[in-house]
């Protein structure tokens, strides 16, 4: 059935992404220009001038500014050792290089659906710390020494203070809050031996990438030190410390907006501070995911305030676009080859572009024109659910539905997203219309969200109900039909709970009686629709399908400080473009589950 499915007869259905538009090629400021070299950073200038980075396994020097390169092996005991691609270099100003990396030879990991079980299990995910030493520029190494054997997902900021204390900013899983926590190491004998500080937990999520994590520090000309953290929350957060980094303060949102990516920070050559992070895309200011925008802003105030971003790289969608690599410009590094020169490498789509400072004054990269949508093919993933999930012109720029097929295509998958959301449906409904608007056309998946509908109680009603729309006991049944019919139609399932609800003056004029709860928080949430969550749940385990736990998310979000469920709410019952692009991040790695 190879047709243009677009908008039925019936208006439920329609296309919600760009098919066939892949990465396009990277795109960087119109004063850049690529660097003479492929390696990554970091970079650090050697003793005679010179510049040396590291791989895998080896050190890298050149003498005559990267064009060309000499190696010489790090570990005596290669087959111990493989340094992973997300790490810290220095150079002391007495001379000794200090490199700190995870040893992905060690790494170790049972299946990460294990994720949040028991403390066994816990202690079964490894990835260590360690720091190795060169006195001669890279050419020899010393034996490297471990700092932590517990999880660290990522490495990229290491400093020296004024002092000589060497500051690095590490991480750690932590239980039982299965999330990553920031830990600082300090060394005052020049990498040598090392201390660490307290845990910097933000307190909320509990997935592989969940937590305060991923940290850039630099140290202010008071000889404070400046942290900045990557979260989940939209923001940046910050935190200083008074001495060297042992003790934080002031852990809390910071005033930059950014997706989930790490930031990095550094010192320039005419004092001020750089900050290289990915910013939400110009296009898409609510859009807390997206890496495609890569910007650089700079502080003469020691991090209190910054100068308008300036987009420098980015990787934007084209039709029909085929480049290779990553889709995304992310976990940069920042060297200053020579004053005003600026060498950005990524980690994530292989970035390696320079420029001058005082180029960038100049015009930077301009808004991506809008992808034009191709006609989409059978054998997609369909939503299927209710107001929740339809389109919501003019309050919504856009639904999780649209998100996700941006994000797969970011990925590389040529599946194409379907909206089948109808507002005011009940599973009731949703059975009536499923062989019509989801099953005829052939889906791969379906995700299914029902509920908030089929546990409303209509109290406003004369006389009011006094029962939910949908009996929980039918509400289970027919989620059952639901999944079988799918199955049937080979097509795998996922459930998703519904969102968190939230009193608004509106919705208590129309629902603030028995059985719901006006006073409570949540007294228009737990009082019915808490036991149709709980059914979900249940008959996601039992009839193993995928599950997607919207109501959980919504909730950890709002156990962070400064943070409520309502920011992700449009009027206390739908989610807003922040909770859509929640959802949509949810929705990612279990597609991806399904489709593998």
């Amino acid at each position: 059935m190879n047709r243009l499915l677009g908008k039925l007869s019936v208006g439920v259905l329609w296309w919600a992404g760009v098919a066939g538009a892949q990465a396009g090629p990277l795109v960087l400021h119109p004063q850049a220009s690529p660097l003479p070299t492929a390696q990554q950073g970091p970079f650090v200038t050697t003793g005679d001038g010179g510049l040396l980075c590291i791989d895998s396994q080896n050190a890298w020097r050149s003498q005559d500014g990267g064009e060309t390169w000499a190696s010489s092996p790090i570990f005596s005991e290669p087959e111990r050792f493989t340094v992973s691609n997300e790490r810290a270099l220095l150079r002391t100003r007495d001379g000794v290089v200090v490199a700190a990396w995870m040893n992905l030879k060690e790494r170790a990991a049972p299946a990460w659906t294990d994720w949040g079980g028991s403390e066994e299990t816990f202690r079964q995910f490894i990835l260590p710390t360690y720091v190795c030493r060169s006195l001669d520029d890279g050419k020899t190494w010393e034996a490297p020494i471990q700092l932590n054997r517990t999880w660290c997902g990522c490495l990229h900021s290491l400093i020296e203070t004024r002092t000589g204390r060497l500051v690095l900013v590490g991480q750690e899983i932590i239980y039982p809050g299965w999330r990553h926590a920031t830990v600082i190491y300090v060394s005052d004998d020049k990498g040598l031996t090392w201390k660490r500080s307290h845990l910097l937990d933000i307190g909320v999520g509990s997935h592989d990438h969940a937590g305060s994590i991923e940290g850039s520090v630099i140290e202010r000309k008071d000889g404070s030190l400046y942290l900045l953290l990557r979260t989940e929350s939209g923001w940046l957060y910050e935190a200083t410390s008074q001495d060297g980094g042992l003790t934080w303060a002031g852990f809390q949102q910071s005033g930059l907006k950014s997706v989930t990516c790490c930031p990095q920070m550094g010192r320039l050559l005419d004092g001020r501070i750089a900050l290289l992070w990915n910013r939400p895309p110009r296009a898409r200011p609510e859009d807390a995911h997206s890496r495609e925008e890569l910007s650089l802003a700079f502080s003469a105030d020691e991090c209190r305030t910054w100068t308008d971003p300036v987009v420098i790289a980015a990787r934007y969608d084209v039709p029909g676009g085929a480049e290779p690599g990553n889709r995304r410009v992310s976990y940069p590094y920042l060297y200053e080859k020579s004053p005003g020169e600026l060498w950005i490498t990524t980690m994530q789509g292989n970035l390696r572009m320079r420029i001058q400072v005082a180029d960038l004054s100049q015009d930077g990269i301009p808004l991506p024109k809008p992808v034009v949508a191709a006609a989409p093919s059978e054998g997609g993933l369909f939503m299927f659910g209710d107001s929740t999930t339809a389109v919501r012109p003019g309050a919504v720029s856009q639904v999780y539905a649209e998100r996700l097929q941006e994000a797969l295509v970011r990925m590389g998958s040529s599946l194409n997203v379907y909206n089948a959301g109808i507002g005011g449906n009940t599973t009731r409904a949703a059975l009536g219309r499923l062989d019509r608007d989801v099953l005829s056309h052939h889906p791969k998946v379906v995700v299914v969200m029902f509920g908030i509908n089929d546990a409303a109680v209509d109290v406003w009603k004369s006389p009011p109900a006094s029962t939910p729309r949908v009996p929980l006991a039918e509400y289970e049944t027919n989620l059952r039909t639901l999944v079988t019919k799918i199955r049937e139609a080979k097509a795998e399932v996922i459930l998703m709970t519904p969102n968190s609800l939230r009193w608004t003056p509106r919705l208590k004029e129309v629902y603030g009686k028995p059985p719901y709860q006006p006073r409570e928080e949540d007294g228009f949430d737990a009082p019915v629709l808490a036991s149709y969550r709980e059914v979900i749940r249940r008959l996601a385990r039992e009839l193993a399908t995928g599950l997607v736990d919207v109501e959980t998310a919504f909730l950890d979000y709002g156990r962070v400080p400064g943070q409520s469920v309502d920011d992700l709410l449009l009027d206390g019952m739908h989610p807003n473009d922040r909770g859509h692009a929640l959802i949509a991040e949810l929705l990612t790695p279990a597609i991806r589950e399904q489709v593998r």
